[in-house]
């Protein structure tokens, strides 16, 4: 079951890779789900080796351990680091908000490396684990299982904190409020999650804990297209009628727009002919809901 929901995470990654691509808007976000779409790949490829080669047993176990030992943290935190550039998107005119949210992004990426190289340190300098009974496997200690569940929870927290700042401290239209909340709410099951799989880790529940990691990856390819897949279903069908700022060549609710009211346009290029058209103007009003880029 996990696999297949893993599965579905990689197709919505090509989907949604594809269509921004398509619409000319491929960006950073973008390039981070590129990202967790190869690890994912790197991921179900070493877990469905690891299942069928000898049972887990031998070298060919041994390697595909390794591989998704490391496939699985980086598929975790770069679906971060996309999301957490989707909100750069939003306030990339702010600059105080944008220059702190790039130093959250080096944050993510000094605890990403920590991470991994704590696993290949414990993992590698003691290779005692290569000869256990039935299917290979190594258990992180528990210094390690605090350490990851320490990041993940702090990395979350920013995650859903963050949107709820940005909506209380801007003037955002509705299309970001929107992509506020979808954020706040996915990275809530993902704690949730992250927080069950590490207890598997202490506990050492050797089944639970694959089926946990599993999903994990899976909901974070899950979470990281979730904003695109479902403004694509939006405008499908034909629900842009409803709210007037959706725009048709928008694909989703990162877009920096406000909706006018009525613009005026003064022509006073005959000011110094000295006619009854001196002081002619044109005044030109655009119509109700016209959207120009925000500033601000």
């Amino acid at each position: 079951v996990s696999s297949s929901f893993l599965v579905l995470g990689l197709i919505l990654t090509i989907f949604r890779l594809a269509y921004r691509i398509w619409l000319r808007k491929f960006w950073v976000e973008d390039a981070w789900a590129g990202v967790a779409f190869l690890c994912g790949i790197a991921a179900l490829t070493s877990c469905w080796t690891y299942v069928e080669a000898g049972k887990g047993m031998g070298e060919e176990g041994i390697i595909s351990f390794w591989v998704y030992s490391f496939a699985f943290p980086s598929v975790v935190w770069a679906v971060r680091q996309s999301i957490l550039f989707s909100i750069i998107r939003v306030v990339y005119a702010t600059q105080h908000l944008r220059c702190l949210m790039l130093g959250l992004a080096g944050l993510f990426l000094g605890l990403w490396a920590g991470l991994v190289a704590q696993k290949a340190w414990n993992y590698g300098h003691d290779t005692s684990w290569y000869q256990t009974p039935g299917k290979v496997h190594a258990y992180m200690t528990r210094p390690m299982v605090a350490f990851e569940l320490m990041t993940d929870c702090l990395s979350d927290t920013i995650l859903t904190v963050l949107p709820l700042r940005l909506l209380w401290s801007l003037k955002l239209p509705k299309r970001q409020k929107r992509m506020i909340f979808a954020t706040f709410s996915s990275n809530i099951i993902v704690t949730i999650i992250s927080i069950f799989r590490g207890v598997c880790q202490i506990k050492k529940y050797k089944t639970v804990l694959g089926t946990a990691t599993d999903f994990q990856t899976a909901l974070s390819l899950l979470v990281c297209n979730l904003l695109v897949v479902v403004t694509f279903l939006y405008r499908i069908f034909g629900f842009t009628a409803v709210d007037d700022s959706v725009s048709g060549d928008d694909d989703d609710y990162t877009t920096r727009t406000t909706t006018g009211g009525v613009f005026t346009t003064v022509d006073l290029d005959d000011a110094e002919s000295g006619g009854d058209e001196q002081r002619k103007s044109g005044i030109q009003s655009t119509s109700q809901g016209e959207k120009t880029v925000n500033t601000v």
